[in-house]
C-alpha cells in the first residue's frame, strides 16, 4: 500500500511540474503580434475577403466590421481588414466580467492584402500575443487553441500555402519596453468617468461616444461596436485614412525596397483603434491606450529612428481621439 500511495504521489508531482513547465514555456514564447496565416492565395482581396468572412460567420464568430486600408500615395498594391467576435473567446479575455480592461485585446481582425513576392497573403493579430499582453498567463494556452483553430477555417476557406510566420513586434516579455513602453493596465488613458455602472450605464455613455464619432470633424469613423454590458464592457473600434496612411509609411521605411516601397501594409490588422466603456466598481469608465503606448505595441519594428523622426504623431492621435470622445460625451 505504501508504494502504491509513493507512487500516485510521484505520477501527480511530475504532472504538476510537467504541466507548470509548459505553462511557462508557453507564456515566455518569443511571440509576434502578427501572423500570417496562408500565403499565394488565389482570387482577387474582395473574393478572399468573402471567403474569409465565410469561414468565420460559419463556425460561431461574427463578422462586425470590414474596411479597406488607406496606403501611402503611390501603392500599388490593396488591403483589406475584416473585424470578428466571438461571446465565448470575449468572456474568456474579461475574465467572464471580473477583469473589463482585458476587452482591449479584442477583437479579431483579419487581413487580406496583396504583395510582390507572395501573392495575395492572409494575416492576423496574433491571439496569444494579444492574450498574454492584455489578460495574463490565464489565457495564454486557450488563445493558442483558438488561434490555431481560426487558422484551420480560414486556410480549408482560402486555400493557397499555409504560413505560421510570425511578425511585427517580437516579444519574450508581456509588454513592449523602452522609451512610450511599459506596463499594461498602466497605459490605459482614462478620458472620463461616471457614478453608476449598470447595464444601462453604460449603454448610455456608448451612445454619447457613438455621438462624438458620428459628428467628428476628424474624420475618425465607426468599423465595429462589440456590446456586452453583462460582462462590464462596450467597445468602440475606430479608424481614419490619415492615420493608417501616415503609420504604414513609417513602418516600411526599414525593409522598402525598390520594387516594394510599403511592406507595411502587413500591419493592416493594428487597427481598428480601440475606445473601451466599461464597469469599474460602482463607476462607468471611458478609456483608450496611450497612442504611444499602442504605436509601441504595434509598430515598434519599425525602429527607433522612425519614432524619433515621428514624435508628434502619438499626441495628434490621441489628442483628436480625446477631442472626439469628449465632444461626444457633451451631449
Amino acid at each position: 500500500m505504501e508504494k502504491v500511495k509513493l507512487k500516485f504521489l510521484l505520477l501527480s508531482v511530475s504532472a504538476f511540474l510537467s504541466t507548470f513547465l509548459i505553462a511557462g514555456s508557453v507564456f515566455a514564447a518569443n511571440y509576434g503580434v502578427f501572423t500570417k496565416v496562408a500565403v499565394n492565395v488565389h482570387g482577387n482581396i474582395s473574393s478572399v475577403a468573402q471567403k474569409v468572412e465565410s469561414a468565420l460567420n460559419g463556425h460561431n464568430w461574427k463578422v462586425i466590421g470590414k474596411f479597406n486600408t488607406s496606403l501611402p500615395s503611390g501603392d500599388t498594391y490593396n488591403s483589406t481588414v475584416i473585424v470578428a467576435t466571438d461571446s465565448v473567446y470575449d468572456k474568456y479575455m474579461v475574465d467572464n466580467g471580473n477583469y473589463p480592461l482585458g476587452a482591449f485585446g479584442l477583437p479579431l481582425r483579419v487581413a487580406v492584402y496583396s504583395t510582390p513576392n507572395q501573392g495575395i497573403v492572409v494575416s492576423m493579430v496574433n491571439l496569444p500575443a494579444l492574450a498574454r499582453t492584455f489578460s495574463g498567463r490565464s489565457y495564454v494556452h486557450y488563445a493558442v487553441e483558438v488561434n490555431n483553430l481560426l487558422k484551420h477555417w480560414i486556410r480549408e476557406a482560402v486555400g493557397g500555402t499555409p504560413s505560421n510566420t510570425q511578425y511585427g513586434p517580437m516579444r519574450t516579455g508581456r509588454f513592449p519596453g523602452g522609451i512610450g513602453g511599459g506596463s499594461f493596465p498602466g497605459s490605459v488613458v482614462q478620458i472620463s468617468n461616471y457614478s453608476g455602472s449598470t447595464d444601462s450605464n453604460l449603454l448610455g455613455v456608448a451612445d454619447l461616444v457613438l455621438k462624438g464619432i458620428e459628428h467628428n470633424n476628424g474624420s475618425w469613423h465607426l468599423v465595429y461596436k462589440i456590446e456586452k454590458p453583462s460582462i462590464g464592457f462596450i467597445e468602440i473600434g475606430v479608424t481614419r485614412n490619415s492615420t493608417e496612411r501616415h503609420s504604414i509609411e513609417i513602418d516600411s521605411g526599414a525593409r522598402a525596397t525598390s520594387t516594394y516601397k510599403f511592406p507595411g501594409i502587413d500591419h493592416g490588422p493594428s487597427y481598428p483603434i480601440e475606445i473601451l466603456v466599461y464597469r469599474d466598481g460602482n463607476y462607468t469608465d471611458v478609456s483608450i491606450l496611450g497612442e504611444m503606448w499602442r504605436m509601441k505595441y504595434y509598430f515598434a519594428d519599425a525602429g527607433m529612428m522612425a519614432f524619433m523622426t515621428h514624435m508628434g504623431m502619438p499626441g495628434s492621435v490621441q489628442g483628436s481621439l480625446k477631442q472626439m470622445i469628449l465632444y461626444g460625451l457633451a451631449y
